[in-house]
């Protein structure tokens, strides 16, 4: 089964959205919101609390972006589109995401940061159910037997090394063909992460081989392939909807479930990260959100790393996204599971994937694709 367009995409709106690609590539929130000095800054801070001090971090930033000229021009996008029209509404929603990010990025380490953050990523108005999620997840107990836990960690980075990260990536991209390259990156803040035409791995990580296993698996299905099989459709499936990134990473969480890779470790550190963004949004400074991350369990080298990622750039708080994801996405695709080869064609949110399933595309079961 495969998704299949009612009718062409019009040239107009193939255009835009090719458009929003490439502003995407210029705005870079992500990038720019990656300390220079991750590495050695995490080395001091998880040392100075060890000798029961508390410093500020002192994170570095690239040169601050000057991006007037690209947030105009996707205001004026956002503007232009036909509202009547749910491709084109999509797109509009993504060119004011855009607008959003890019007012981010010039923001970086300024005061103005945070209340940008809270609005690109917002906890849910009713947090409940998501809260109560992640303390099942904290409260996960270990595997007594696990096999396939066997102490030995691998360098993310090794080519040589067939249980590492690299060649697990590799191996997956390769057998499925897809023209996309694997980047060793010094600093990175998370594990690895996707981008036109390429997959990041932190550089110098030791990581098991199970655990590689998972992250190739969350990257290659769970990212890699929407963005490969979006060239087809073209359109919002390759430009995106807004907060598509969220049901994304909801979805790659639930792929990593179904393969019996979502373990007890990984629930506690995804219930973590919420717990951290929720405290970051109540106002916790950095250490208080250190303390709060050992208090549930975390060394302090994974809760200094942990406490780095959310508050980055001023309070990011992205990592909210991957529980709020995976309770949407488990949620919808149990009781619509058609969904979900929407969500595999493209960079599209659930809510996207029922708008345009309502006129604008439809399930092909002859594995065509117009």
């Amino acid at each position: 089964m495969s998704v299949r367009r009612c009718q062409p995409l019009a040239s107009g709106v193939a255009a835009v959205a090719r458009r929003l690609e490439h502003l995407e590539t210029q705005v870079a929130l992500l990038d720019r919101v990656r300390p220079t000095n991750l590495t050695r800054e995490l080395t001091r801070l998880t040392r100075a609390f060890e000798a029961g001090q508390k410093p500020s971090p002192a994170f570095e930033y690239g040169a601050r972006p000057v991006l007037g000229a690209v947030r105009s021009e996707l205001s004026s996008l956002a503007t232009a589109r036909d509202q009547s029209d749910p491709e084109q509404r999509l797109l509009a929603e993504r060119a004011r995401e855009l607008e959003l990010e890019a007012a981010l990025g010039e923001q970086v380490g300024e005061a103005a940061f945070d209340a940008l953050a809270r609005q690109r990523f917002p906890l849910p108005a009713e947090p409940g159910a998501t809260r109560k999620l992640a303390e099942l997840f904290l409260s996960a107990p270990a595997a007594v037997n696990d096999a396939e836990n066997t102490g030995i960690l691998h360098d993310s980075g090794d080519t040589r090394d067939p249980h590492s990260l690299w060649s697990q990536l590799t191996r997956l991209l390769d057998a499925e063909r897809f023209p996309v390259r694997v980047e060793i990156v010094v600093g990175l803040v998370s594990l690895a992460a996707v981008a036109s035409g390429v997959v990041r791995v932190r550089a110098g990580a030791r990581l098991s081989e199970k655990t590689a296993r998972r992250i190739a698996l969350h990257e290659v299905e769970g990212h890699v392939r929407p963005r490969v099989n979006a060239q087809r459709l073209g359109g919002v499936f390759s430009a995106g909807s807004a907060h598509a990134s969220r049901d994304e990473e909801g979805r790659a969480i639930l792929l990593e479930e179904r393969a019996g890779l979502l373990d007890a470790e990984r629930r506690r550190e995804l219930g973590r990260r919420y717990l951290a963004v929720e405290s970051l949004r109540d106002g916790a400074e950095f250490w208080d959100t250190v303390t709060l991350l050992g208090q549930r369990g975390a060394t302090l080298a994974a809760a200094v790393e942990l406490t780095s990622r959310v508050h980055r750039g001023g309070g990011l708080g992205r990592e909210s996204i991957y529980l709020i994801g995976y309770q949407r996405v488990a949620t919808a695709l149990g009781k619509k599971p058609e969904l979900e080869q929407v969500l595999r064609s493209g960079r599209v949110t659930l809510d996207a994937a029922e708008a345009l399933l309502r006129g604008s595309i439809e399930l092909d079961h002859d594995g065509n694709v117009v």
